[in-house]
């Protein structure tokens, strides 16, 4: 992975879009470079933008931090979270973008934007969740999915968490400096934290959570066995015929019953058949009414047949009355009509005279106008001239001007070039006389450059030769104070090795081996009765709850009986209200229908005439003939009794079906609970014989440690007595956990003693190998000793032989240079920088040799083109001024025309006056010819209405005698039917519908004669051929001794299926016992399988929790700890050989968690490393970020690598050791980014990212060198 390219806006102090291609130009170049700026100018807001686009995380404001306060000037609404990476975006910014381009592992190249904004891009909006996308550079294909899944996609393509990143990547620098220098504990919290070790202390925990729950779930197993009560073969057999017995039973009872409901049914539907024929012959004789009833209809259907004919002369005798009517109407309409138009002519005749006088004044007035034209036109054709003339001065003198400017500008230009010549001329000669010595260096330079190489190459040689020769002395010493030590360290061997002999011999290993497995014993057998212990006391708090619930069953089926009690006292006095509501409803429902019938007079009332008498009384005296308001409050009455009794009525049926379905419901409640209360005793007795087996079980165990109570157990046992059994066996259990927890403490302190004797053995092996090992050492330190005296004393004549060439180069250059001032500066520049800086010296020398022939040569050119041009610029001035007075005296002209014109005719354009005149002439005679023409118009139309008029009187004559004549016709056919005329009408009116309608009806009534004398024919054949079934019937209840009464057989039936309900009862138990056997062989079956299988899994995490659980979680994260702090020492002192090859880490032993130093060159001294330096704890600390780096990094290759401050501790050397460090690593491949303050590093590594401030919080990117 290797990042390409940064880029973005709007991000903290990085206000201003920024890029910073890290694979081309500069930085591609030169792999390692330094970002540089003043303290809060942005430059960790560098990284912070590549964390970003990639994570959307910022390494410095981490989620898991308790910094949860909400910050901001906005309301809280627009508030947000201080450690929320939106916080980046500048303030006064409506939007900002990160954006990264890296290559990913399998080397495709990917571009990831993070983008943040506030509502509707304003400064002030709300702040929106932050959007991030993931684009293929090569392919332009965007990754299409939810926040989760690119950012899962992200770390694919990278191979890094954004903890591994920000540790691999981004050295945590601050961290590892806290990390060298802090205690065990400390250590241990800040190498978590860095290395993301936390999953081993959640390891340990869950490791130990997961052992304590394997072994609860083992107990529950094991008490779930222990509640199964099974039964033995000879109980089985006997359910199996107790069950057959009772289903025969049930078989008989059954077809009893079948049999009596048949015969039953049979009584019924006889019963059933008679009333169906006498409500048949019933209908049959209110049909015959209804067809008496209905002879007037058959009287009108008559009439209305011998009246049809007539209907087509009422239609005749109706459309002439209709016609009579219509021309009517149109003769007073077109006579009204005539009379309008005829005035409308009259007023339009004037408005047309009015028109033409009009017309005639205004063709007068434009004659006189036309002469005015035509001199206008004159004077304005003159004036058009003159603006041509003025016009075409006007644009040569613009032209002239034009050119006029340019050369004034050449003028100025060419006199600026001149004076900047001249001055450069003077800094020139100026340079060039202070710069006459260097011609001497100049020719001498090939000699200069070879001389000061081999006077470094010698002196550096001599240095190195000097540092040998110490480092050879340094290790003669260090060797013969090994020597000594190692022959102190043998010795210190022989003595260790005495006193474990001694103490190993004083332990028996074997007997305490042998002990250790008799109290196993012991603990197994006391875990055994706990275990049984366990069962009982479940036992008996099951015992206890079915106790108590039996109690509750018995006093809710006491409550019922005494709710069914009541409830059918109250349905049986509710039967008498009944009978007494029907009866009033009834009464009070005639009474209404009978005042509703008198009601029904109201349209006969209004029909008397006062002083006549009524057709129904017979009264002269009509006083309510208009209202009767007493008879209406009588009614009103009526109905809201009959509603108040309808309501009663309605709910006593109510309470009624509500008491019935009451009691039925509870009675098979009560049923039910007695069903439970017997289910719940034969499980009482059964754990009464489950808890004697255990009894006997227990009484078997010969432990002396436990006291048992003799105890007596029975199904009539109350709640005291058990109370009283468990507190004695909870007794008996804690004294076995006691004597458990002493078997398991003393086995623990054995266990130790073991171990202890076991490591002094592994010891006492130990030291002699050290002591083969020491003598080894020895044997290796002699020959290095006289190895490294050979090499001294070479070390020694090279160092000589180099000295004396460094003295005959000094001395060349002496010669040429003349003094040693050269000396100071090359120690201060270096070969590199001296060389240079002759280079530049003398490349300035000849460039201003070059330069001032230049200048001397450009200052001759321009002299004759300085006068030209002055010339040129004086003559265009001249002609300028002279057509500049001609456009004025044009212009005065064009202004005197038109004075003369606006005298004449106004301001107004000669076209408009003419086109306005010519106008309104023509509108005149549009509306002169419009009303002449509507003058014609209307006389057209009055000549119309006339013809219309004439025409109306005619056909109202014509309808007058066509009416005589149907009225005639008319009345032919009233007197050959013999009926009025409002009754013949009356028949004619009814349409076709009502004919068919009143057919049907009739016919219908014919037809429910025919079919009633059908129906009851067919019912009474019925009747007979059911007959011997019925017969049949009653000899089967004669021969049971049944009475023939409905009621009673009804009572019979009752008692009969309650008599097959409790077989049905006994039936379900018998079945359900020998179900709950095979369920409880089965369950104990599985649950002895599942125990079989619990007890290997508990055993296995019990054995893991004592390796790595605990509930801290300590003992896991410290092993896996100790071992990432010694492959982080590894790789950390692999770092240290480039860095600081004097030092190296190592664990102390005995404590895993803390380090010390070695330092080779005090012959591997020990050291804390509290005692280091700053330059040397940043040395030590740059390792083990690297090696962290190797960690995080694992195998994947990473091609960025971003170091942040540090480097101002370190002394020149160290500091150019660090760099030849980090130049090793961007030889590999890496590009390596240096955050620093330090000028000499910034200086040493050339190519900067510089984050320049530019005052207000504002900063912008800069790429130097």
């Amino acid at each position: 992975m290797k990042i390409l390219a940064l880029r973005g806006e709007n991000l903290a102090s990085l206000q201003t879009k920024f890029e910073i291609d890290f694979a081309g130009g500069r930085l591609a170049d030169a792999g390692l470079f330094a970002i540089t700026g003043k303290t809060g100018a942005g430059k960790s807001t560098l990284l912070d933008a590549i964390c970003l686009a990639l994570y959307d995380r910022i390494p410095r404001l981490q989620s898991n931090k308790k910094n949860d306060a909400e910050i901001g000037r906005d309301d809280e609404d627009n508030r947000i979270k201080a450690n929320d990476v939106r916080s980046i975006l500048s303030r006064g910014k409506g939007e900002g973008f990160a954006e990264v381009d890296f290559i990913a592992n399998d080397g495709s190249h990917w571009r990831s934007h993070w983008h943040v904004r506030r509502a509707r891009g304003r400064a002030e909006g709300k702040i929106q969740a932050a959007e991030q996308w993931l684009e293929n550079i090569e392919t332009g294909q965007r990754f299409a999915g939810k926040k989760q899944e690119l950012q899962a996609e992200i770390e694919k393509l990278i191979g890094l968490s954004f903890d591994q990143f920000r540790r691999a990547v981004m050295l945590p620098q601050g961290e590892f400096a806290a990390f060298l220098k802090a205690g065990a504990d400390e250590r241990a919290a800040l190498l978590e934290r860095m290395t993301g070790g936390e999953i081993y202390g959640r390891l340990s925990i869950a490791a130990y959570e997961r052992a304590k729950d394997e072994k609860l779930k083992l107990t529950q197993l094991q008490g779930k066995l222990g509640d199964i009560a099974l039964l033995t073969d000879e109980e089985r057999e006997a359910l199996k015929i107790q069950l057959a017995s009772a289903r025969e039973q049930v078989n008989s009872q059954q077809q009893q019953l079948d049999q009596l409901k048949q015969h039953q049914d049979v009584l019924v539907s006889a019963e059933k058949l008679t009333q169906r024929i006498a409500e048949s012959e019933q209908q049959l004789v209110q049909a015959k009414q209804a067809q008496q009833l209905a002879a007037p209809r058959y009287l009108q259907l008559e009439k209305y047949e011998q009246a049809l004919p007539a209907r087509s002369d009422f239609s005749l005798l109706t459309q002439a009355k209709q016609q009579l009517v219509k021309w009517t109407a149109t003769e007073q309409q077109t006579g009204a009509t005539l009379i309008d138009k005829q005035q409308q002519q009259s007023q339009l005749q004037l408005n047309t005279q009015h028109s033409q006088q009009q017309l005639v004044q205004k063709q007068q007035a434009f004659n006189e106008l036309e002469p005015k034209l035509k001199q206008a036109a004159s004077i304005e054709q003159k004036r058009d001239g003159l603006q041509q003339q003025s016009a075409e001065l006007q644009q040569q003198l613009a032209g002239l001007n034009k050119e006029l400017t340019t050369q004034r500008e050449q003028l100025v230009s060419k006199q600026k070039q001149q004076q900047s010549a001249q001055l450069q001329q003077q800094q020139v000669m100026t340079s060039v006389a202070e710069t006459q010595g260097i011609k001497a260096l100049a020719e001498q330079q090939t000699a200069i450059k070879d001389n000061i190489s081999q006077f470094q190459q010698a002196q550096a040689k001599v240095t190195q030769l000097q540092t040998d020769i110490k480092q050879r002395q340094t290790a003669l010493a260090i060797i013969s104070e090994q020597k000594i030590q190692f022959d102190q360290q043998l010795s210190a061997l022989d003595q260790q090795q005495q006193q474990l002999s001694q103490q190993t011999a004083e332990l028996d290993l074997n007997a305490l081996e042998q002990l250790q497995d008799q109290q196993r014993q012991h603990y197994g057998a006391y875990q055994q009765l706990s275990s049984k212990l366990k069962e009982c006391l479940f036992g008996l708090d099951k015992w206890h709850g079915l106790l108590q619930q039996r109690d509750k069953s018995q006093l809710q089926h006491q409550g019922l009986v005494i709710h069914i009690a009541n409830s059918e006292q109250r349905l049986t006095a509710l039967a008498p209200e009944l009978l007494q509501l029907v009866t009033q409803h009834k009464e009070v429902e005639l009474q209404l229908n009978q005042s509703r019938a008198v009601m029904s007079l109201t349209d006969y009332r209004e029909q008397l005439v006062e002083g006549e008498p009524c057709p129904l009384c017979g009264a002269a005296d009509h006083p309510y003939q208009l209202h009767n308001p007493q008879v209406e409050t009588i009614i009103s009455q009526q109905q809201q009794r009959l509603q108040q009794l309808a309501q009663q009525l309605q709910d006593s049926h109510a309470e009624q079906r509500q008491l019935a379905q009451s009691i039925a419901q509870d009675k098979q409640r009560q049923i039910e609970l007695e069903q439970d209360i017997s289910g719940l005793n034969n499980t009482i007795q059964g754990l009464v014989n489950q808890q004697q087996c255990h009894w006997t079980d227990l009484m078997a165990a010969d432990l002396n440690a436990i006291t048992l109570a003799e105890i007596v157990l029975s199904i009539e046992s109350d709640l005291a007595q058990l109370s009283h059994y468990q507190a004695n066996w909870s007794q008996a259990l804690d004294d076995a956990s006691t004597q458990m927890q002493q078997i398991k403490v003393q086995g623990e302190q054995r266990k130790l003693m073991i171990a202890d004797v076991k490591k002094k053995q592994l010891q006492l092996q130990q030291l002699t190998k050290q002591e083969a090992d020491l003598k080894e050492q020895c044997y290796q330190l002699t020959q290095q000793q006289t190895q490294a005296q050979e090499q001294l004393n070479s070390f020694i004549a090279q160092a000589e032989t180099q000295q004396k060439v460094v003295n005959e180069r000094q001395q060349a250059l002496m010669v040429i240079y003349g003094n040693d001032a050269w000396l100071s500066a090359l120690a201060q520049q270096g070969q590199a920088g001296f060389i240079a800086a002759l280079e530049r010296q003398i490349q300035q020398y000849q460039t201003n040799v070059e330069q001032q022939q230049q200048l001397e040569k450009q200052l001759t050119e321009l002299a004759p083109i300085l006068a030209t041009l002055a010339n040129s610029v004086q003559y265009a001035e001249q002609q300028s001024n002279e057509m500049m007075l001609k456009v004025n005296l044009l212009i005065e002209e064009q202004q005197a025309c038109w004075q003369q014109r606006v005298e004449l005719i106004g301001e107004q354009p000669l076209e408009t006056i003419e086109r306005v005149a010519k106008v309104d002439i023509e509108q005149q005679q549009q509306q002169y010819q419009s009303l002449q023409t509507q003058l014609n118009q209307l006389a057209e139309v009055i000549a119309a209405e006339q013809a219309k008029q004439h025409n109306a009187t005619q056909q109202l004559a014509e309808s007058e005698a066509a009416q005589d004549k149907q009225q005639q016709v008319w009345q032919t056919w009233l007197e050959k039917l013999a009926i009025t005329e409002t009754e013949l009408i009356a028949l004619l009116n009814k349409d076709e519908t009502w004919l068919q309608q009143l057919r049907r009806e009739l016919k219908q009534l014919q037809q429910a004669v025919s079919q009633g004398e059908t129906i009851v024919k067919e019912r009474q054949q019925a009747k007979s051929d059911y007959q011997p079934t019925v017969e049949a019937a009653v000899l089967w209840f004669s021969q049971h001794e049944i009475v023939d009464d409905i009621a009673k057989q009804q009572q019979l039936l009752l008692q009969w299926q309650a008599e097959k309900g409790q077989l049905d009862d006994q039936v379900f138990q018998l079945r359900q016992r020998l179900v709950q056997a095979e369920q409880a062989e089965q369950q104990a079956g599985d649950l002895r399988t599942a125990l079989v299988t619990q007890q290997t899994q508990t055993e296995l995490w019990l054995d893991m929790s004592d390796l790595i659980g605990q509930a801290n979680g300590n003992k896991f994260r410290t092993l896996a700890q100790g071992l990432t702090l010694q492959q982080l020492v590894i790789n950390a002192n692999h770092h240290l050989q480039d860095l600081a090859p004097r030092y190296a880490l190592q664990p102390v032993p005995g404590s895993p968690l803390a380090l010390q130093v070695i330092d080779h060159d005090m012959g591997d001294e020990v050291r804390s490393v509290e005692s280091l330096s700053g330059g040397e704890s940043f040395l030590v600390s740059l390792s083990l970020a690297l090696a962290l780096a190797s960690l995080a990094a694992d195998t994947r290759q990473l091609g960025s690598l971003f170091i942040d401050e540090g480097f101002g501790t370190l002394d020149p050397d160290s500091l150019e050791m660090a760099l030849a460090c980090l130049d090793a690593l961007q030889a590999d491949g890496r590009q390596i980014g240096v955050i620093s303050h330090v000028g000499t590093l910034v200086e040493r590594i050339g190519v900067q990212v510089a984050v320049e401030a530019m005052g207000g919080g504002r900063s912008q990117i800069v790429i130097k060198g």
